[in-house]
Protein backbone atom coordinates (compact mmCIF):
# COMPACT_ATOMS: atom_id res chain seq x y z
CA UNK A 1 0.00 0.00 0.00
CA UNK A 2 1.36 3.34 -0.99
CA UNK A 3 1.45 6.45 1.34
CA UNK A 4 -2.33 7.92 1.51
CA UNK A 5 -3.41 10.88 -0.83
CA UNK A 6 -3.49 14.78 0.13
CA UNK A 7 -7.05 15.25 1.28
CA UNK A 8 -7.35 18.04 -0.91
CA UNK A 9 -6.19 18.99 -4.16
CA UNK A 10 -7.10 22.68 -5.84
CA UNK A 11 -7.44 22.96 -9.53
CA UNK A 12 -5.37 26.20 -10.06
CA UNK A 13 -5.30 26.35 -13.84
CA UNK A 14 -6.70 26.14 -16.98
CA UNK A 15 -4.71 22.83 -17.64
CA UNK A 16 -6.23 20.90 -15.08
CA UNK A 17 -9.64 22.15 -15.35
CA UNK A 18 -9.32 20.53 -18.80
CA UNK A 19 -8.24 17.43 -17.55
CA UNK A 20 -11.07 17.45 -15.41
CA UNK A 21 -14.09 18.37 -17.42
CA UNK A 22 -13.70 15.28 -20.31
CA UNK A 23 -16.36 12.89 -19.23
CA UNK A 24 -13.95 9.68 -19.56
CA UNK A 25 -11.67 11.48 -16.99
CA UNK A 26 -13.92 12.33 -14.75
CA UNK A 27 -15.29 8.65 -14.57
CA UNK A 28 -11.33 7.54 -14.14
CA UNK A 29 -11.87 10.31 -11.21
CA UNK A 30 -14.62 8.89 -9.67
CA UNK A 31 -13.55 5.62 -9.82
CA UNK A 32 -10.22 6.17 -8.30
CA UNK A 33 -12.15 8.69 -5.32
CA UNK A 34 -14.89 5.96 -4.45
CA UNK A 35 -11.92 3.54 -4.19
CA UNK A 36 -8.56 5.49 -2.59
CA UNK A 37 -7.24 2.26 -0.82
CA UNK A 38 -6.95 0.62 -4.42
CA UNK A 39 -5.21 0.35 -7.32
CA UNK A 40 -6.45 -0.04 -10.63
CA UNK A 41 -4.69 -1.46 -14.30
CA UNK A 42 -5.37 0.67 -17.11
CA UNK A 43 -7.54 -2.32 -18.38
CA UNK A 44 -9.46 -2.22 -14.50
CA UNK A 45 -10.47 1.11 -16.13
CA UNK A 46 -10.88 0.88 -20.10
CA UNK A 47 -13.40 -1.83 -18.75
CA UNK A 48 -15.35 -0.19 -16.18
CA UNK A 49 -15.50 2.95 -18.32
CA UNK A 50 -16.29 1.22 -21.80
CA UNK A 51 -13.10 2.72 -23.22
CA UNK A 52 -10.60 1.15 -25.70
CA UNK A 53 -6.72 0.54 -24.22
CA UNK A 54 -5.42 3.10 -25.90
CA UNK A 55 -8.21 5.75 -25.69
CA UNK A 56 -7.82 5.32 -21.82
CA UNK A 57 -3.85 5.09 -22.13
CA UNK A 58 -4.11 8.35 -23.79
CA UNK A 59 -6.58 9.80 -20.61
CA UNK A 60 -4.34 8.60 -18.15
CA UNK A 61 -1.23 10.49 -19.68
CA UNK A 62 -3.37 13.34 -19.25
CA UNK A 63 -4.34 12.93 -15.68
CA UNK A 64 -0.75 11.76 -14.94
CA UNK A 65 0.19 15.27 -17.07
CA UNK A 66 -1.61 17.31 -14.33
CA UNK A 67 -0.53 14.98 -11.53
CA UNK A 68 -4.06 14.30 -10.89
CA UNK A 69 -3.58 10.43 -11.07
CA UNK A 70 -0.27 8.46 -9.33
CA UNK A 71 1.38 5.24 -10.58
CA UNK A 72 2.67 2.03 -8.17
CA UNK A 73 4.42 -0.56 -10.31
CA UNK A 74 3.88 -3.98 -9.35
CA UNK A 75 5.18 -7.37 -10.68
CA UNK A 76 2.34 -9.58 -11.76
CA UNK A 77 2.45 -13.52 -11.15
CA UNK A 78 4.71 -13.66 -14.39
CA UNK A 79 6.66 -11.16 -13.37
CA UNK A 80 5.55 -8.18 -16.13
CA UNK A 81 5.88 -5.05 -14.47
CA UNK A 82 2.72 -3.68 -14.50
CA UNK A 83 1.31 0.01 -13.62
CA UNK A 84 -1.65 0.50 -11.83
CA UNK A 85 -3.04 4.14 -11.19
CA UNK A 86 -4.44 5.51 -7.92
CA UNK A 87 -5.55 9.11 -6.80
CA UNK A 88 -3.12 11.58 -5.82
CA UNK A 89 -5.48 13.02 -3.80
CA UNK A 90 -8.75 12.38 -1.73
CA UNK A 91 -10.72 15.67 -3.51
CA UNK A 92 -10.65 18.12 -5.96
CA UNK A 93 -11.87 22.00 -5.28
CA UNK A 94 -12.17 24.55 -8.20
CA UNK A 95 -12.45 28.29 -6.90
CA UNK A 96 -13.41 30.73 -9.37
CA UNK A 97 -11.10 33.46 -9.29
CA UNK A 98 -12.34 37.03 -7.76
CA UNK A 99 -12.10 38.18 -11.32
CA UNK A 100 -14.35 35.43 -12.81
CA UNK A 101 -16.87 35.83 -10.04
CA UNK A 102 -19.95 37.66 -10.77
CA UNK A 103 -21.13 41.17 -9.16
CA UNK A 104 -23.33 40.46 -6.10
Amino acid sequence: MSDPAPSLRRIAGVSELRAVSDTVRLAVLTILFDHPQETFSVRDLAERTGVALTLMHYHLKILRTEDLVGVVVRRTAQGRRERRYQTSCAALRWDFPAADRPAT
